[in-house]
């Protein structure tokens, strides 16, 4: 049960970017920390990690902020799915390959949250919406280049790691 390190890591980042990143917002954007570990975690250690860390954080972010429970655990859950599915070929450890993965897992998270809330009868604004999503692409891949090395190191002490007592 090493993993509950990760699981508390994505309550501290929730906790984070609920307080600290919304000082930080580029154009009135906020970076997605949640969805940069999430991703990480999918490509360092393939699609079941992904899945159940995506799951936790998913649940806890919509429990804790979002009035219409599932938006965000289906968008985490679908990337995380497909980042693990695709990193098999990968050279995971690699900073340029995780910038790639967490543009495109970004564009395809709020895709999927923008058909959700189009499915649900929002009133959205398309045009200012997909410039919201270009700009989050683009902030959380930049964010990814300096801290994805971190990632990589928590990974692999927790994985590798011989503790004195269980979890």
């Amino acid at each position: 049960m090493r993993s509950i390190y990760k699981y508390l890591l994505i309550i501290f980042v929730i906790i984070l970017q609920a307080t600290l990143f919304r000082y930080i917002a580029i154009l009135g954007v906020k970076p997605d920390a949640l969805l940069i570990l999430i991703i990480a975690f999918s490509l360092l250690n393939g699609p079941n990690e992904g899945i159940l860390l995506s799951l936790f954080g998913g649940i806890l972010v919509d429990v804790l902020f979002n009035n219409a429970i599932g938006f965000v655990t289906i968008s985490l859950l679908s990337v995380a799915y497909l980042t693990g599915l695709l990193s098999k070929n990968v050279f995971k450890e690699s900073t340029f390959v995780a910038f790639v993965f967490v543009f495109l897992g970004t564009i395809l998270y709020n895709l999927i949250m923008v058909f959700s809330m189009l499915l649900m009868k929002y009133d959205i604004n398309p045009p200012y919406l997909f410039n919201v999503i270009i700009v989050q692409s683009v902030y959380n891949s930049f964010i990814t280049i300096f801290a994805y090395r971190y990632i990589v190191m928590f990974n692999s002490y927790i994985n590798t790691k011989k503790f004195f007592f269980k979890i």
